[in-house]
């Protein structure tokens, strides 16, 4: 058989090639199947039906908020992914980041395959709903990778049938981030004008009543997430019909589609003091497939999160490595309980390297002498500082101490994993009582959410000029945590600001940092440098010292060129022989 060039591989080869490696269909002769074969049985399509959307890119947080400047990964100064990140040790062939360019790709062609070949299926076992379902399925995981296409790459080719083995690809091309934005939504709206029956688990529902399933949620989310992408500056093209002002009006529809199918913002209090307050309650509540109690998960997606062993305190029995640390960026983006920011969101340092802050004079509740007082209540969900109590429901049995030897104080081994290196742990999703005795009881990552819904509309909103909805959606997730709403006052440049910097505190450690510095082309000032608080303590007077420390220079990571990813090498050589175009992302040759 001659070479399939990778890019349009078969994702299901083993179709093809091995029975050994699949047990999808019963080999012919010599290991070899005709692919005819599939539509004649039930099980043979049904098998191939469920490798569509092994691709998707559900991308769990962790990893990339270390990769920005939400958090420094323990293992900075070890053979790592991150070091190599921070340290610019690696190339096209080696990017420390999984793009799942070639797994995707490998996913579309499958998909392209069944969408050509399935009015052949000849057997009768199976219902038109179900022979529906499957169509749906192919178009909403196409829709969901060209998305991450996009997202990752900006360019992507489309294609909707199969490449010939013998294909020259000289007049393939890369299409436009509009093309491909016009794509995805076809896609989606292809999939959402299927049959709806919640009683059938063979169409496209609202309510799948399983984790990770298909929904008609997400759909939405994906039809908003693209139009505010592609209107973001590092996707938007001159001319193109993805003006703020239509991105706006997607995600105006996405949510009112969602509101208006009992998607709601959580708020359950916690009982007993099980957790601080709704928010980080929310993070630790037991994903509710059925949404009975949690209306606000769109999709979610996985098991419970290891928090305790991979991200633990050096308090917490069994735990083998704090994982990642939040910054002192990330904290000094924690508003005082008035509602103002603690720096001038304009110019949040005087300084390159983040060690001397810009105070917002407006500001009178915070105080430098004793940091962590007065903070946002998300502040509190969300980080592990110094003096904070381990269990909410016995406040003074333990508290946590970074300070230079306390019970879980900064460490400069940059051997160590155990240790904080930025002063801060992460808190977030991780439930007090988890641990090597007593299980795991932490939460769930929400791929997608209502408060992250809002926030998309509220910055659409902001930059088309529809001021009220900016300030309406900004101040719904606000409200649910105790946060006063925004002075109606303010302009849009400083609306901006504070939405932005409103997306960084709700929804930290959810995968969207990352992205959102890269859309709004903003990573020259975010990610060369980021800063950790370290505290000693005066034993004779029991007074703390705090002093803001950098890690120096992330090497060029201001640099353009990390805007996006870099194609795979070696398919841009192959393209470059065939085509004559080098497809390469700038600044990656």
């Amino acid at each position: 058989m001659k070479k399939i060039y990778k890019l349009f591989a078969l994702a299901f080869a083993a179709l093809v090639i091995s029975p050994s490696c699949s047990g999808l269909l019963e080999p012919e002769p010599y290991g070899l199947v005709d692919l005819d074969l599939v539509w004649t049985k039930y099980n043979y399509t049904s098998s191939l039906v469920s490798t569509i959307g092994r691709a998707a890119a559900t991308e769990s947080a962790f990893p990339y908020s270390a990769y920005c400047d939400e958090a420094e990964s323990v293992r900075d100064k070890t053979s790592s992914g991150w070091y190599n990140w921070y340290n610019v040790d690696f190339n096209t062939q080696s990017y420390p980041i999984i793009g799942n360019w070639d797994a995707i790709y490998n996913n579309l062609r499958t998909i392209a395959f069944y969408l050509t070949n399935c009015y052949k299926i000849s057997y009768t076992n199976i219902t038109d709903l179900e022979k529906e379902f499957w169509e749906t399925k192919a178009h909403y995981y196409r829709a969901w990778h060209y998305f991450t296409l996009m997202k990752r790459y900006g360019k992507a080719i489309i294609f909707t049938e199969v490449y010939d083995i013998n294909e020259t690809f000289e007049n393939v091309r890369l299409n436009t981030v509009e093309e491909i934005a016009d794509f995805i939504i076809e896609e989606l709206d292809t999939a959402l004008a299927s049959t709806e029956d919640e009683s059938s688990p063979y169409t496209f529902r609202w309510n799948p009543n399983a984790f990770g399933a298909m929904c008609r949620g997400f759909a939405w989310v994906l039809k908003a997430r693209t139009a505010m992408f592609a209107a973001s500056p590092l996707y938007y093209e001159e001319g193109s019909k993805y003006t703020w002002e239509y991105a706006y009006q997607i995600n105006k529809e996405a949510v009112e589609q969602l509101t208006a199918h009992g998607y709601s913002l959580f708020n359950i209090e916690p009982e007993d003091n099980y957790a601080y307050g709704v928010y980080d309650y929310y993070h630790i509540f037991d994903n509710d497939a059925s949404r009975s109690r949690d209306k606000e998960t769109i999709y979610g997606n996985g098991g419970r999160l290891s928090m305790w062993n991979n991200y633990g305190l050096p308090t917490t029995k069994g735990r083998v490595s704090c994982g990642i640390c939040p910054t002192q960026e990330l904290v000094d983006c924690y508003e005082t309980i008035d509602g103002e920011p603690i720096l001038d969101l304009s110019q949040p340092y005087l300084d390159k390297y983040h060690l001397q802050p810009n105070y917002n004079k407006k500001n009178t509740l915070y105080d430098p002498e004793n940091p962590y007082a007065n903070r946002d209540p998300r502040f509190y969900g969300t980080i592990y500082y110094n003096g904070s109590p381990r269990w909410w429901t016995n406040p003074d049995s333990l508290r946590v101490e970074t300070f230079v030897d306390g019970n879980c104080g900064i460490s400069d081994d940059p051997t160590s994993v155990y240790y904080t290196r930025t002063g801060y742990y992460l808190r977030k999703y991780n439930c007090a009582i988890s641990d090597e005795d007593n299980g795991n009881y932490d939460g769930r990552v929400h791929n997608a959410r209502l408060a992250e819904m809002y926030l998309n509309l509220a910055e659409c909103a902001c930059e088309a000029g529809h001021m009220q909805d900016a300030f309406y959606y900004t101040n719904l997730v606000r409200e649910r945590v105790g946060m006063p709403s925004l002075d109606e006052s303010m302009s849009q440049d400083e609306l901006r600001l504070r939405i932005r910097n409103e997306r960084r505190v709700e929804l930290a450690f959810e995968n969207l940092r990352f992205d959102d510095v890269r859309r709004w082309k903003i990573i020259d000032q975010t990610e060369e440098n980021v800063t950790g608080m370290r505290i000693t303590k005066d034993e004779d007077t029991g007074r703390l010292n705090y002093e803001r420390f950098s890690f120096g220079t992330r090497t060029n990571k201001g640099d353009p060129k990390y805007l996006l990813f870099p194609i795979p090498d070696e398919e841009v050589q192959k393209m470059l022989k065939l085509t004559g175009d080098n497809w390469q992302n700038p600044g990656w040759d």
